[in-house]
């Protein structure tokens, strides 16, 4: 059975290679957050496997080659885990850059994936997909 830092590695390793292999990680109620999606609009919450591998592919169309790397594991628990990570992708919709630096955090529950609360910087994501990131300003 897998810990939760075991678990983060795998999922930071190759969780947008492919979708539902990384959706397959968590447990059948497991859910994935991203709070603060919320400020544009998005939904911050994605709960189930197939809801997962959905909001990951629509990360994959937006950020075709997305991949983490730099993965910082900060806080060791066999039941949670605490890292930092980054991504430098190119968007799809408007060819500009995002570099992301990540924070989250993993609770695991009978080696699979609970829950995976993860934050970002939600200004780096409108600047890199709003055609007139200027107007952000």
């Amino acid at each position: 059975m897998k810990t939760a830092k075991e678990l983060m590695l795998a999922y930071t390793a190759y969780s947008f290679r492919d979708p539902y292999k990384a959706a397959e990680m968590f447990a059948e109620d497991g859910a994935f957050e991203l709070p603060y999606l919320a400020t544009l609009g998005l939904p911050p919450e994605y709960k189930g496997r197939d809801a997962i591998a959905r909001f990951f592919e629509s990360i994959l169309d937006i950020y075709p080659g997305f991949q983490f790397e730099n993965v910082k594991v900060l806080i060791d628990t066999p039941e949670q885990v605490f890292a930092e990570f980054e991504a430098t992708a190119v968007s799809s919709k408007t060819g500009r850059t995002v570099h992301q630096l990540f924070f989250a955090r993993l609770v695991a529950e009978n080696g699979k994936i609970k829950l995976f609360r993860e934050a970002l910087n939600t200004l780096e994501v409108a600047k890199a997909n709003v055609q007139n990131s200027a107007d952000l300003f």
